[in-house]
């Protein structure tokens, strides 16, 4: 069992820490995994939807005890047409902060993206992913796009529908993992859907339904403190001072 890295401390598996002496609370923003893309409709030729993208959430303080280990849960990456996993943390006075997964696509339908309503955190600081592209109803069209991970600041990007056979963009702009690309379709095959980027982005659809949608990424957990241990200034006497890690 490993000790908290060096603040700021990005965790991107799930793994237990041990809080570091001095430290008695923990600024921590999670973002939910991102779910996979969807193989497309009925017909073969038809594309299918993106997932929607992990959402945002952040607790400003949660209170720890020094020296006593923690469960940080990380939302793991998921494979086509899987909804994703939510990332959480509670900390002592059961203090939680959960950021929902996106879901997969039904068919061709995107995803919707994880919610606030499913989360949990300081309120003004979760936000929800981005939903996944729509593919068109017909024959012969690539997927939609994946939904970017919720951003520290508003929605995740919305993937984007495809145009004929080429599969629709992924969410993007903001700080979230971007959504994977959907796959394009040209008769008589199509690509798979790209995959969701790290942290929290959403798989794109299928280009036509014999092919798969794109992995959704994995979550992560930002974790920031400081520190009041007692600390030797030029091997003189021991001063108490606060000291960020």
């Amino acid at each position: 069992m490993a000790d908290l890295g060096a603040s700021p401390f990005t965790i991107s598996a799930t793994a237990a820490y041990t809080i570091p002496l001095g430290v008695y609370s923990l600024q921590v923003a999670c973002r939910g995994g991102g779910a996979g893309g969807s193989v497309g409709g009925s017909a073969v030729t038809r594309g299918g939807g993106g997932g929607g993208g992990g959402a945002y959430s952040k607790r400003a303080a949660i209170r720890v005890i020094p020296g006593k280990s923690y469960t940080f849960t990380v939302g793991a990456a998921v494979a086509s047409a899987t909804t994703g996993n939510p990332t959480t943390m509670t900390g002592e006075d059961a203090v939680t902060c959960t950021a929902a997964p996106g879901t997969t696509a039904s068919g061709r339908t995107g995803g919707p993206g994880g919610t606030v309503a499913a989360s949990a955190g300081d309120v003004g600081a979760m936000f929800a992913g981005g939903p996944g592209g729509t593919a068109a109803n017909s024959n012969n069209t690539g997927g939609g796009g994946g939904g970017e991970g919720g951003r520290s600041d508003a929605t995740g990007g919305s993937g984007a529908a495809n145009t004929s056979g080429t599969g629709g963009a992924g969410g993007t702009g903001g700080d979230g993992g971007d959504g994977g690309k959907g796959g394009d379709y040209a008769d008589p095959a199509g690509t798979a859907g790209g995959p969701g980027v790290a942290p929290g982005g959403g798989g794109g659809g299928a280009g036509g339904n014999n092919n798969v949608g794109g992995t959704g990424a994995a979550g992560s957990i930002l974790v920031t403190y400081t520190t009041n241990v007692t600390r030797s200034v030029g091997g003189g006497a021991a001063s108490p001072g606060l000291m960020g890690f």
